[in-house]
């Protein structure tokens, strides 16, 4: 008996990892965010100590960014559904930018971004899923995958909640990872570690060309 799989529709995310001098460079964009001071807290949706805004990161993201939704379309089509009106010729615009401090026992609830798609690239993750698993509070529970991690969080074709989770440790820094600006995510609180963890997000606003 021949059995068929049949693939049902539905977007991914797609991740890459940063060469050393584009991390550097973010790293002075950051830097220089410090030096400015302009809080971005006002605008997200984060419980953590200081979100600033970062500025001039088109001279560094736009090249990678325009690389990794051009293989986002080819990969999955274009998940916008104002788009699928026959004007499918579009460009993308980084409409923001900022950079995250998260101490312990700070996170970010579940939220979407605004725009059509968002990234985050992880600069410094000081603590490790496994040993964040490890800790009392978390060892003895039935969900030892979350403590510390970043999740997406969606419905399946049966409308079951799902969630898919990124592990956090140092192995992530480096990294940018790119989705649809409306796929709600998270970041949980990591314990018993006083340093900061750092992470670059952003916004790519849809503009429709001629």
């Amino acid at each position: 008996m021949d059995i068929s799989k049949i693939e049902l529709p539905n977007v991914g995310v797609l991740t890459t990892k940063l060469n050393e001098n584009i991390i550097q460079e973010l790293w002075q964009l950051v830097d220089d965010a410090k030096e400015i001071d302009e809080p971005y807290n006002k605008k997200l949706s984060g419980n953590i100590t200081l979100s600033l805004q970062l500025k001039n990161g088109e001279k560094i993201l736009s090249q990678i960014l325009e690389e990794m939704t051009a293989k986002y379309q080819e990969s999955y089509g274009i998940p916008f559904n104002y788009l699928r009106t026959g004007k499918e010729n579009y460009i993308t615009v980084l409409d923001s930018l900022w950079v995250n401090f998260q101490y312990q026992h700070e996170f970010n609830p579940i939220h979407k971004h605004s725009g059509g798609y968002s990234f985050v690239i992880w600069m410094k993750i000081p603590t490790h899923y496994k040993e964040q698993k490890n800790l009392p509070i978390t060892n003895s529970s039935a969900n030892t995958t979350s403590i510390s991690n970043f999740a997406f969080i969606y419905s399946d074709i049966l409308g079951v909640i799902r969630e898919f989770v990124f592990n956090m440790s140092d192995e992530a820094e480096g990294h940018l990872l790119l989705f649809p600006a409306g796929l709600k995510h998270q970041v949980y609180p990591f314990y018993n570690c006083d340093d900061v963890r750092i992470s670059i997000s952003g916004n790519l606003g849809i503009s429709i060309s001629e």
